[in-house]
């Protein structure tokens, strides 16, 4: 039987992944200019990027419950800006596998969060490599919750 702390991990993976799911069922209906390679309907695109972005947010939080004993509360309460999650990801015992969550944050925050939302990015190739950071997260963290 799974502890307490790791339930309430898998909880917030589960979320992380409708998260990433209701994400690109939105993105669809954003449209794709092919010869611009770019998504056409900025507000679809802007709510995507958003969602996924939360995605990546909700599987980094399974990863800091699991691994550094925060619990949601505290989440709810202390982590709420991306520096925090930077310094947290920074503590995690993961070896080389923290400069690689990190580089992977930093990608879905950059191109989702900043370029996706707030800067109307609409680049077809960008949006969906932010995608991918997010998706790769979510595996990641999938694979220390299973190990």
């Amino acid at each position: 039987m799974r502890d307490g702390k790791t339930s309430v991990a898998l909880k917030r993976l589960h979320l992380a992944k409708r998260y990433l799911e209701n994400a690109r069922e939105i993105l669809k209906k954003a449209g794709v200019d092919r010869r611009r390679e770019a998504y056409v309907d900025i507000k679809y695109v802007s709510v995507a990027s958003g969602t996924a972005y939360l995605s990546a947010l909700e599987a980094i939080k399974a990863l800091l419950i699991l691994h550094l004993n925060l619990d949601e509360d505290f989440i709810r309460r202390k982590v709420k800006d991306i520096s925090v999650y930077k310094r947290y990801i920074g503590e995690l015992k993961i070896g080389k596998d923290r400069d690689y969550v990190q580089g992977l944050l930093k990608d879905a925050y950059d191109i989702l969060h900043l370029g996706g939302y707030y800067r109307e990015l609409q680049n077809k190739k960008a949006i969906d490599a932010g995608f991918e950071a997010v998706e790769k997260i979510i595996k990641f963290v999938e694979s220390y919750l299973y190990a």
